[in-house]
């Protein structure tokens, strides 16, 4: 859709990367040349918004600052409610009106507005207009969490990690990549990016080495993975996968005592599929009853990735 001229709504959890997307759009759009003008909805006073907006008599709002290129509503879901008409005007009409100022402008804009809230739950509840849902929603694109897209996170592990200063990067082992792409981020790219940043710059001899702690299997067992120069990337790879699949079957086990209908529901898996990985990895679920023992020093929850400094 870049290259058309709908507005477009990039929807999705705080972290995922939309405002980075809004610019790509905006990059390989044909507007590319024209001005790039970000609003933050959510983090500006009502009054002053609006002035950021629409522009003062000696001063230029939004509007007219990114005419010929592309005007963003960060957070838009945060929009006060009083400047939700205004704008809906403004965007049904072309048309803006500086503040202290009887003249109409005509401006040439493409419009994007990402939202960390869903819209449409805010429709409903009259928090935000229908209409200038509407009018944002052309196109709706959905910016999928970070735990929907696993296999993006060695790339983008290694993408942060490019960025640091020559000599800070050290790519994690298996069984660390295992653990970072088993954790849930709730914090979605932002938080991993913090991780791999603040890893780097902590590190006592300035080396990344994103080495995981606690238990990676039952009863404390760790299972090692080590490199085999005999294998091409795609066999790696195959066994870094294997090594994360063992290893949250086990906790997802563990945190469901061993009930393999609540495990499906907690891992919106189906359940033939989750007995076909059991058996391809020889686990009994039986082990994991309540009563019967569990891993020793477990976790209960997925709060934190267990990375720690080597």
């Amino acid at each position: 859709m870049a290259g058309a001229e709908a507005t477009i709504l990039l929807d999705g959890e705080t972290g995922t990367g939309k405002a980075l997307l809004a610019r790509a759009i905006h990059d390989i759009s044909p507007r590319r040349d024209g001005p790039f003008v970000v609003v933050d909805c959510g983090g500006t006073a009502a009054a002053q918004l609006e002035v950021e907006l629409f522009g003062h008599e000696d001063r230029r709002g939004a509007f007219e600052l990114a005419h010929g290129g592309t005007l963003v509503f960060d957070d838009i879901g945060e929009l006060p409610a009083d400047l939700q008409p205004k704008l809906t005007r403004a965007l049904e009409n072309g048309k803006v009106r500086r503040h202290g100022v009887t003249e109409e402008l005509e401006v040439d804009i493409r419009v994007l507005a990402t939202a960390s809230r869903g819209l449409r739950e805010q429709v409903k509840s009259g928090e935000f207009r229908e209409d200038l849902y509407f009018l944002l929603a052309v196109v709706h694109i959905e910016v999928p969490a970070l735990r929907d897209r696993r296999e993006d996170i060695p790339m983008l592990i290694d993408q942060f990690s490019r960025r640091l200063p020559p000599g800070m990067w050290r790519a994690p082992g298996p069984e660390a990549m295992a653990r970072l792409v088993g954790y849930d981020w709730p914090g979605n790219v932002r938080e991993l990016r913090n991780v791999v940043e603040r890893s780097a710059y902590l590190s006592p001899d300035g080396v990344i080495d994103l080495i995981t702690t606690g238990n990676l299997g039952r009863a404390g067992r760790e299972q090692q993975v080590a490199f085999d120069p005999t294998l091409t990337f795609r066999e790696q790879k195959e066994r870094a996968v294997e090594l994360f699949e063992e290893t949250y079957l086990n906790w997802l086990l563990q945190r469901a005592e061993g009930n393999i209908s609540r495990a499906a529901r907690e891992a919106d898996m189906d359940r033939k599929y989750l007995h076909k990985l059991l058996r391809r990895y020889g686990i009994d679920a039986k082990q994991f009853a309540a009563g019967r023992g569990g891993a020793a020093g477990g976790h209960s929850d997925n709060s934190d990735p267990g990375v720690s400094l080597a």
